[in-house]
């Protein structure tokens, strides 16, 4: 009977270890270059359309606005006030891109083929990329 209690609490312990690091497993970081831009209705945006599409999808998402210049703004995202990510949004008349500029406890590191992350980072800014989508086919 003790055998059995103790070979389950060992084997409920090495599931919860594992499944543990499992979540805080780094991914390669998913920066987005060159995303054009493409509307329904096939209007040509001025960049400044484009700047406005862009800082209304920054701000609906509660990211804040940390530098905003002609064709390039920089934008932070804070979880949970623990952690936090930074990214710079290059973008003009015609394609955006929202590449990774910095982080905090989100576990960055180089990996073998890359810079790696906590899964969280690749989710916000994915989510970032589809709201900037979205706002730009409404502006």
């Amino acid at each position: 009977m003790k055998s059995a209690i103790l070979a389950a609490t060992v084997l409920a312990l090495m599931l919860a270890l594992s499944s543990e690091a499992t979540a805080r497993r780094g991914v390669a970081i998913q920066n987005y270059d060159n995303v054009p831009i493409v509307r329904a209705d096939n209007a040509v945006l001025t960049s400044a359309r484009v700047r406005q599409a862009i800082v209304g999808a920054i701000q609906r998402g509660k990211w804040v606005i940390l530098e905003d210049a002609p064709g390039r703004i920089s934008a932070t995202y804070s979880i949970r006030n623990k952690h936090s990510l930074t990214v710079e949004i290059r973008y003009s008349e015609t394609q955006f891109s929202v590449v990774y500029q910095g982080s905090s406890n989100l576990n960055y590191a180089q990996g073998a083929t890359g810079p790696i992350i906590h899964p969280a980072y690749n989710e916000q800014v994915k989510a970032l990329v589809d709201a900037i989508n979205a706002s730009l086919q409404r502006a």
